[in-house]
């Protein structure tokens, strides 16, 4: 019965510890939001971005994998330097921001940069699977 109870206790300490590493992810999905698709008069590329959804970065079941455009932005942005900053809103917003652009001016293998894609209202990581 006391092994029971420690594996059950492990577990549990397992399972807080990978929710608490996944926080980072949504302030990243917030801010390409509001750069890249609020107040975008390209009603394709909204309904595009809305319809792929986490598939604009990753694609397949995993969101471990990412597409072209996701493996650019995983250059710029990390998890563990987003903890970092996190605490302070401004700076959080900075860092995220400045790795989009940074993102946004990568080429992809057909030699465009993931920022013209946006700007002729393409997916940058190509269309969602």
């Amino acid at each position: 019965m006391k092994k029971v109870c420690l594996t059950l206790a492990g577990g549990l300490l397992v399972v807080a510890l990978m929710a608490s590493q996944a926080s980072a992810l949504p302030p990243f999905n917030k801010e390409f939001t509001a750069k890249y698709v609020e107040g975008n008069s390209n009603a394709a590329f909204v309904e595009a971005v809305g319809t792929a959804k986490c598939n604009a970065c990753h694609e397949g079941k995993s969101k471990k994998d990412k597409n072209e455009y996701g493996k650019a932005v995983a250059k710029f942005l990390t998890k563990a330097d987003f903890e970092k900053v996190k605490a302070d809103a401004d700076a959080a917003k900075k860092y995220i921001v400045e790795g989009l652009e940074k993102a946004a001016a990568e080429k992809n293998a057909a030699g465009k940069t993931f920022g013209e894609l946006i700007a002729a209202g393409e997916l940058p990581g190509g269309p969602a699977q």
